[in-house]
């Protein structure tokens, strides 16, 4: 049976880093159906989810695969309304966009992810994390994952 993980999400260096994208899938509970963020987040899934119709060009609700230059846009739209989201979705979405902006084995996709990531971070008023930082966080073993909670 097909995954609706696509091949690339299952070899992610943990589980963490799939746990991480799925959280980001459902989108945000408070937009209405065509708001910005829900654009995005189609956009979010076609890069790590299999479509049901097999081509997820042909996917035109949950998935849609657009042009880079629609995607970008539908980006900048959510960017520039961050502070109408529930910061709790908004940090699930910026850790989904930084794992595909430094995992995703397309080259062109996984850079403009990145520019995504770079651009909500500074949005965002943090420092970005590096590749290494991002997965030495996530792969950490459980007991010390958890500690940093209790921190």
């Amino acid at each position: 049976m097909k995954s609706v993980l696509q091949d690339w999400v299952l070899s992610l260096p943990g589980l963490r880093h799939q746990g991480v994208l799925l959280t980001a899938v459902r989108g945000c509970d408070t937009a209405p159906k065509n708001d910005p963020s829900k654009l995005f987040t189609r956009s979010l899934r076609a890069v790590i989810l299999n479509a049901f119709v097999g081509d997820a060009k042909k996917a035109a609700t949950f998935i849609e695969v657009v042009p880079p230059t629609m995607e970008a846009e539908r980006f900048r739209l959510f960017r520039t309304n961050l502070d109408h989201y529930p910061h709790h979705y908004v940090m699930h979405l910026a850790h989904a966009v930084e794992i595909i902006g430094y995992h995703h084995p397309d080259e062109e996709t996984r850079d403009r992810w990145h520019s995504y990531y770079l651009r909500l971070c500074k949005g965002l008023h943090v420092n970005p994390e590096s590749k290494e930082e991002l997965d030495r966080r996530l792969t950490l073993a459980e007991e010390a994952f958890a500690a940093v909670d209790r921190e």
